[in-house]
């Protein structure tokens, strides 16, 4: 476990820095473009994302999981990426005008045209930041992105600032993402030549074809809240709804996104060397849900000063949304552990499974959710993540032959310590109910935390043990 923490380690602090830009940028972008702008863009950015999904095919996980990686595989996979890519991108401007009519909105043909381009860059630097996943090169992995993500934040809000409008948040999509290539291709070894190769074609898109309709679906599955609303409700009302998925986003992506690119080459790593894996995932799990549950049960207390606070008063249609969706995200934390424990074991096929089974639900929920009101959208999105979730741990426990009482003893500890940081949460905004955005925001922060140390003395937790060897190597210093 000694490099699983170490990877965690680069990989979350690269993520909290991640978390502050794209937190400062959030709140600075909401008040100076309106929800009809973001919505906007939502809905061009969420068109593509699904494309995106395809784009990769799955060989970004099929290069990190794959055991017998040979120079001609590589090369066929870095070929597979360059076509697909490419033909994308030109789909992607060949339909932009029909989504634009469908959407009745000018602006979402646009903010398709400008995000094409990165179709065109992405596949020269696919394949070197999979390899660097591959070897847990995170180190490297962390300059890259944090120069992508400046990049991304400081063109947006700048041109936002000067009039651009929506339009400029897509350009800064497309400055990080060539920041993002160009320094992956300085910082990783030549692996990847520029000579074309498909003889091992079969043997990739068989494993990464799964993986790239898991993604897909996936993707789908996140996208579907918000195309949905703009359809059937407004553009305002997936602004809301993005702005709500957004909020909760934020503190998801700090958390998981750093652990994210380290669980499925942990896993494989381990179970390549022949080590337990159902010791590693409880561990994990153990964890991770000490984290995660605590976070969003304070965030769904605090929700509207949290809203207040960030973006403003034209922002309170997010707030019961937002505090709906802390659920499904609390659940889904523990989705994708299983799930990266399942990849990373090579059972790509189960990958895809989860999604055919799931998303199809999700969907089903979010519809009828439309039909009556944007909480009822929030609740269909927050069951689905847990039906999706039950069922990743469903298969898992087939897979590792482990029982639902040791699931659960791995997370009754987490749970307890949930219950004290959400009480003392909730006492807090009870004996202060005036408090102003700012005051409401801090006094949750605070109690919660102490809420949250108590919980973990009192269950001896073992986040309690990191926490407090951490504090000593502070203290020596």
């Amino acid at each position: 476990m000694a490099d699983l923490k170490k990877a965690v380690l680069i990989s979350v602090g690269e993520k909290y820095i991640v978390f502050v830009l794209q937190f400062v940028s959030s709140v600075v972008l909401a008040r100076i473009l309106s929800p009809h702008e973001i919505g906007i863009f939502s809905i061009g950015s969420l068109v593509l994302s699904l494309s995106h999904a395809l784009r990769d095919l799955g060989i970004s996980n099929y290069i990190i999981q794959e055991k017998e990686l040979t120079p001609q595989r590589l090369q066929t996979a870095a070929t597979i990426t360059l076509a697909m890519s490419w033909l994308l991108a030109v789909v992607a401007l060949l339909v932009s005008g029909p989504v634009a009519a469908f959407y009745r909105e000018e602006g979402v043909g646009q903010v398709l045209v400008v995000l094409s381009l990165n179709f065109f860059i992405l596949p020269f630097g696919s394949v070197s930041a999979a390899l660097l996943r591959r070897k847990m090169q995170f180190g490297r992995l962390i300059r890259i992105n944090l120069a992508s993500a400046f990049t991304h934040a400081a063109v947006g809000i700048g041109l936002c600032y000067h009039g651009v409008g929506f339009i400029g948040l897509a350009w800064a999509g497309v400055a990080g993402t060539v920041v993002s290539v160009v320094l992956t291709l300085l910082i990783s070894e030549r692996e990847v030549t520029a000579r074309p190769a498909l003889g091992e074609w079969r043997h990739v898109l068989q494993t990464g074809g799964r993986f790239a309709g898991a993604s897909l679906l996936w993707e789908f599955g996140l996208s579907a809240p918000e195309m949905i609303v703009g359809k059937t409700m407004s553009v305002e009302s997936a602004g809301y709804l993005g702005r709500a998925q957004g909020v909760v986003g934020l503190a998801y992506r700090s958390l998981m996104e750093g652990l994210m690119p380290v669980l499925m080459p942990f896993f494989a790593q381990s179970h390549r060397g022949g080590e337990d894996v159902l010791q590693h995932f409880l561990k994990s799990v153990r964890y991770l849900s000490a984290l995660s549950f605590p976070i969003f049960a304070c965030m769904a207390v605090a929700m509207d000063a949290i809203v207040l606070l960030l973006y403003g008063e034209q922002w309170n249609g997010a707030v019961e949304p937002a505090r709906i969706l802390c659920a499904g995200m609390a659940a889904l934390s523990i989705g994708v552990t299983a799930g990266a424990a399942v990849g990373g074991m090579g059972h790509s096929e189960y990958a895809l499974r989860f999604q055919i089974v799931g998303q199809p639900v999700k969907f089903a929920l979010i519809l009828a959710g439309s039909l009556v009101a944007l909480p009822q959208v929030a609740l269909g999105v927050a069951a689905g993540d847990m039906f999706i979730t039950a069922y990743t741990l469903l298969v898992l426990g087939r897979i590792l032959r482990f029982s639902a009482m040791q699931f659960v003893a791995a997370l009754l500890p987490s749970i307890f310590v949930t219950a004290c940081a959400s009480l003392a949460c909730a006492a807090f905004r009870l004996a202060v109910p005036d408090a102003g955005p700012f005051n409401a925001v801090i006094g949750c922060v605070t109690s919660s935390a102490l809420g949250w140390a108590g919980g973990l003395w009192l269950t001896r937790h073992p986040v309690g043990g990191e926490v407090a060897a951490v504090v000593r190597r502070m203290a020596r210093r």
